[in-house]
């Protein structure tokens, strides 16, 4: 089976398997964002991502994870450790990796003064169920990069040194998270600035690196809307590195289940771009959202690519897919449904074949500026 469909970017296709859940409702709330920019887009964005929400308390939280945070064999989903814990194992006291877990605010509510009586002290979308030692090493250190930081060893995931970051090696001891969960962590902390920033300071520091920018509650394209220029450029890279995974879109469903509201850069992480990248405070373009899967509306580059790609056929035989008519030193990049990529090679010949596994994935073909996609399923 294949379905074709264009993409204007290889990274937002990579998004595609992700955003493939949004709601129909949020496709729509999402298409309301195109023209707004800057500080009336940020409050637009803070608005969806409220909808829904649902008072909680942070003892709900351990019911919560049971839908939030399950492997596919019923453990808990850790993204501190491989540890393989049960539901109801929580500390507790421990003393080694794989004692116990608990709950991490990814975002340290020492930060914002904060408690856990109310949100954003109990807000599921920067709450983890944590290994309980590696909990304790992160401590409240910042997210950074620290090439010869110290791993706890055998199960543990992560490491604590000083930052190996570049352009921010004096900014002190910082955690740096295992590379597959960097980009959860960065949408978290997106999805915190715009849901919170204008109500709760996130400024506070315990003698590290400091994240936030909106001192005053304030945000503005001036403090980049709310994130030091440390936290762009570290959250930016993770954001890119790390796309989003079936895992974390199955988790922002089950944060929908229970607390009842999304984070918008799980959903359309395009938006990021509009703050923090190469679209700063320009105005949001529905193409963009529509190609990025949490939109819907007709694509007005359709007729651009199939005018750059007439004759582009992909078919598939089993295992082998075979691309016919293609254009001249074309990049071809397969992408699995996890969001990771499975090869990329340039041809200069007008056909090209290649075997598959089992499974589902994106096939992008690019020349130039043009792409164009097929989703195949290999039974």
């Amino acid at each position: 089976m294949i379905m074709r469909q264009s993409f204007t970017a290889i990274l937002l296709a990579v998004a595609i398997f992700a955003s493939a859940q949004v709601p129909d409702n949020y496709k729509e709330k999402y298409a309301s964002l195109a023209g707004k920019q800057g500080v009336t887009l940020f409050n637009a964005i803070s608005t969806i991502a409220s909808e829904g929400y649902q008072s909680h308390s942070y003892g709900d939280l351990w019911n919560y994870f049971k839908i939030t945070d399950r492997t596919a064999d019923g453990k808990i989903w850790d993204m501190y450790s491989n540890c393989n814990f049960d539901f109801g194992e929580t500390c507790g006291n421990y003393s080694n990796v794989c004692d116990c877990y608990n709950r991490e605010h990814s975002l340290p509510k020492s930060w914002f003064g904060g408690s856990t009586s109310n949100a954003p002290g109990n807000d599921l979308f920067h709450l983890y169920p944590t290994d309980g030692k590696v909990n304790g090493q992160r401590s409240n250190y910042a997210f950074g990069e620290c090439s010869n930081g110290t791993n706890l060893g055998g199960q543990a995931l992560g490491k604590l040194g000083n930052s190996t970051f570049a352009g921010y090696t004096n900014v002190g001891k910082v955690f740096e998270p295992a590379d597959q969960y960097k980009g959860d962590f960065a949408r978290s902390y997106f999805g915190m600035i715009v849901r919170y920033g204008s109500s709760f300071e996130f400024t506070k520091t315990d003698d590290g690196q400091k994240m936030f920018s909106n001192t005053g509650k304030t945000i503005s394209s001036a403090n980049n809307y709310g994130l030091t220029a440390y936290s762009v450029a570290l959250l930016m890279k993770w954001h890119a590195e790390d796309a989003v995974s079936q895992k974390e879109t199955d988790r922002n469903n089950g944060i929908q289940q229970t607390q009842g509201n999304r984070n918008p850069f799980i959903d359309c992480p395009v938006l990021a771009e509009y703050f923090w990248g190469a679209k700063k405070d320009q105005a949001v373009v529905l193409q963009d959202l529509i190609d990025c899967g949490c939109a819907e509306g007709s694509s007005t580059g359709e007729s651009a690519l199939d005018n750059a790609f007439p004759s582009l056929t992909m078919t598939a035989a089993g295992d082998v897919i075979s691309l016919t008519c293609l254009p001249e030193s074309a990049t071809i990049v397969v992408v699995n449904a996890a969001g990771v990529l499975v090869s990329m090679t340039t041809v200069t010949a007008p056909e090209y074949s290649f075997e598959l596994p089992q499974g589902f994935y994106m096939v992008i073909v690019a020349a130039g500026a043009e792409k164009q996609s097929f989703k195949v399923m290999i039974p």
